[in-house]
């Protein structure tokens, strides 16, 4: 008999470490997910009647605009102060809050009475939404242990893209049918549908452990704070700026613009091209998960900058809608690959104890780009000797350049490690 001790055991065989979640089951997810699918569907209800409603008070077209724009600010004052203090008094409490506080803001806006009011409850939903996007996506990334980061993400993005891709169609069939304020009717279902799920079907997950500090260690600002000094985290916030500041700015602004004067696309052809790229999005994301999990985040985010970037300068520089069609897809595979991988990569830079104020942190930062983006990008359209191409060239530039700083940052970062 061999007095040689057993070997470890190897890949997925090895045990997790101590102290870590148990591996995630679909059972458990699977509330979140339908929590999440409500609220986006709820969010898209109102999509296709935002500027319609609004004319009927009787207000200018740059005042229809601020329809979307109160909505965003809404999202960017809730997200820091939800992921704070959900870490401060627990998920579960603001799971149950955002849906809550998004179905006053749509039972508000069904009875507004003048466009200021609508505004005002505009704003409300966006604050709902904040809270409730902020600690939905905290809790995912606290409960999915290492290993399985990437495909519970990618079941995020999954629920994100189909409330949002079922929303729009059902709250035109209402608008039509009963009327501009019956889609805000819905929307106030959908969050009481959520808030219903995450009271009977939500548990607060157990609070993370605060690392001992070490003896003779200098004490460390903590938070936001260090937050802040901890460079694959902000590096990561680069990439978030870089992706909302896209999607607000290139695929809603200039990508129609340019597909109808550069291409001389028809209008629902157009809808329909951002419809393909939604849904190459989708398609991407049993391949993502598992791709993250087995080649890790790193690479994964890189790709998705580079394959934006790449979309755009194409729809920028080509002259056929055959190149205007291979972009739209190319375009859908990089948003595919971008929101599971940086969430994997976020639970992979932040302390475990401060998932709360970095989930905030980073979704308020994605959402200055979602705010500034349409702006920027139509000045840029309007410039003489940019326009469309030139806007979107700049969005591209910024895409590439925010990955290459994230890939060079976070391996010099590594090697001082390493060192």
């Amino acid at each position: 008999m061999s007095d040689t001790p057993p070997a470890p055991p190897v890949g997925d065989a090895l045990p997790p470490p101590k102290g870590s979640p148990a591996p995630l089951g679909f059972a458990q997810l699977l509330p979140i997910l339908v929590m999440i699918a409500l609220m986006m569907a709820g969010n898209g209800l109102v999509a296709p009647v935002l500027s319609l409603y609004a004319l009927q008070f009787g207000v200018s077209g740059a005042l229809v605009g601020m329809m979307i724009t109160i909505f965003g600010i809404g999202r960017l004052f809730a997200n820091l102060p939800a992921g704070i203090l959900s870490e401060r008094y627990g998920r579960r409490l603001f799971m149950c809050l955002g849906p809550a506080v998004l179905a006053v803001g749509g039972l508000g806006a069904a009875l507004a009475s003048d466009f200021t009011m609508l505004l005002v409850w505009r704003f409300v939903q966006g604050i709902g939404s904040g809270i409730y996007m902020t600690v939905s996506g905290t809790v995912l990334l606290q409960v999915a242990r290492p290993g399985q980061r990437g495909r519970v993400m990618a079941l995020y993005q999954g629920a994100l893209l189909l409330g949002a891709g079922i929303g729009p169609a059902i709250g035109g069939f209402l608008a039509e049918h009963f009327g501009f304020a019956a889609p805000f009717w819905a929307v106030t279902i959908a969050a009481l549908g959520s808030l219903g799920v995450a009271l009977v079907q939500f548990k607060e997950p157990p609070p993370a452990p605060r690392p001992p500090p070490l003896e003779g260690e200098q004490r460390k600002p903590d938070g936001v704070v260090s937050l802040l000094t901890n460079v694959p985290y902000v590096l990561l916030c680069v990439v978030t700026f870089g992706v909302f500041f896209t999607r607000t700015g290139s695929n809603w602004v200039l990508i129609p613009l340019a597909g109808h004067e550069g291409f001389g696309l028809s209008v629902d052809i157009i809808g329909v091209a951002l419809t393909v790229a939604a849904l190459a999005n989708f398609l991407m994301l049993p391949i993502v998960g598992p791709a993250i999990d087995s080649f890790g985040s790193r690479p994964i985010t890189i790709a998705s900058t580079i394959l934006t970037g790449v979309a755009l300068v194409l729809v920028a520089l080509g002259s056929s809608p055959a190149i205007f069609w291979i972009a739209i897809i190319i375009l859908g595979i990089g948003a595919g690959f971008s929101g599971p991988s940086v969430g994997a990569a976020l639970a992979e830079a932040m302390p475990p104890h401060l998932l709360g104020p970095g989930m905030g942190l980073q979704r308020m930062i994605g959402d200055v780009a979602f705010v500034i983006g349409p702006i920027v990008t139509g000045y840029l359209s309007d410039a003489p000797g940019i326009g469309n191409s030139g806007g979107l060239i700049a969005n591209a530039v910024l895409m590439i350049a925010a990955g290459a700083v994230f890939a060079f940052g976070s391996r010099a970062k590594a090697a001082r490690n390493d060192g």
